[in-house]
């Protein structure tokens, strides 16, 4: 099990490569995520422009980190 979470420093997060399983494809702005749930959380805006963090589901695989 591979987790991440530095919904503190979202910079951070960025270092690692989070891959969706479903498409092959790097997904952008990680914050947090736990590749045995396959639950994640990326960076967003909310209504009025406000950066959020928006949770999803979905089959994911946490490389490495790119340090």
């Amino acid at each position: 099990m591979t987790v991440i979470d530095f919904r503190g420093d979202p910079a951070t997060a960025r270092s690692y490569r989070v891959v969706s399983l479903v498409t092959h494809a790097d997904i952008p702005d990680i914050v947090w995520a736990d590749d045995e749930t396959g639950c994640y959380g990326v960076q967003g805006r909310g209504a009025r422009g406000k950066p959020i963090v928006v949770d999803q589901f979905g089959p994911i695989k946490i490389v490495t980190a790119r340090r």
